[in-house]
């Protein structure tokens, strides 16, 4: 009898060659077929991308010509803004606040006061200083006791007053209401037509009565003045000595009358 076992071997594994190959065939077919597909979804999404960057650079050029347009419109506005405020300025005087930083060194800081056209306000602006909040009752008091000195009604004149430091890593801080004094003389000036004599300076807080009160770091605000050019530099009642030798002229004042006469030209 002929053993046929051997050939059913080989046929067997001649069917699982072909059926094992066909399967393999599908699948490199498949595979194929899926790499293709995601060829092409990948050139779509490269040409997607191409235009969203070629949009980009569309909307980026529009935002630049917005922001220039945007920003040739505020400098004309501005403009406008000032030629309106210039016309409208009554009087203007410019004078200086004494401060002290962190490390208590004294500052100088320029102070602005304008009188325009208006309906009875005071503005306060103040750019990099630290106040507090006694600053706006100082600024209404100044403006007050300046109106009675001058003996000027204000009901149709708004005031603004200025101060504004150079910006610095140094924090400077005016606190207890001590610009009171310079801003007061700095709207009688204003009020008056009048001006200030070169080198004089004063600190002091202001009262209703005309009186100048107490600061603190007096020394430290004369060294400041002496080095801005101070020749004379006023201070509160009973101050002096706090003052000390600082190589220029100290004198004391115990209110606003005073400080004109020695200030004010």
């Amino acid at each position: 009898m002929t053993d046929n076992r051997p050939l059913r071997i080989i046929v067997v594994l001649s069917i699982l060659l072909v059926g094992s190959s066909m399967l393999l065939y599908g699948q490199i077919k498949l595979n194929g077929e899926r790499i293709s597909a995601l060829s092409t979804i990948s050139e779509n999404q490269k040409e997607t991308i191409l235009q969203l960057e070629q949009k980009n650079i569309q909307l980026e050029q529009n935002l630049s010509l917005t922001e220039n347009l945007l920003k040739n419109e505020t400098q004309t506005r501005l403009k406008l803004e000032k030629d309106i405020f210039n016309l409208t300025m009554v009087a203007k005087s410019d004078y200086a606040v004494l401060a002290v930083d962190e490390n208590e060194k004294g500052h100088l800081i320029p102070l602005e006061v304008v009188i325009k056209s208006g309906k009875g306000n005071l503005f306060l602006n103040v750019a990099n200083v630290l106040v507090d909040e006694t600053l706006q009752s100082s600024a209404q008091t100044a403006v007050l006791v300046a109106r009675e000195v001058s003996r000027k009604n204000l009901f149709d004149k708004d005031v603004l007053i200025n101060i504004e430091a150079q910006a610095q890593e140094q924090k400077i801080s005016i606190s207890g209401g001590s610009a009171g004094a310079a801003i007061t003389l700095a709207v009688i000036t204003a009020l008056q037509g009048k001006s200030f004599r070169n080198g004089v300076y004063i600190t002091g807080t202001i009262n209703e009565d005309h009186t100048i009160g107490r600061i603190g770091g007096a020394r430290a605000k004369a060294l400041a003045a002496k080095g801005s050019g101070a020749v004379l530099f006023l201070v509160p009642k009973g101050q002096l000595s706090e003052v000390g030798d600082v190589g220029i002229e100290v004198r004391e004042v115990a209110d606003i009358e005073a400080a004109v006469r020695l200030a004010v030209e």
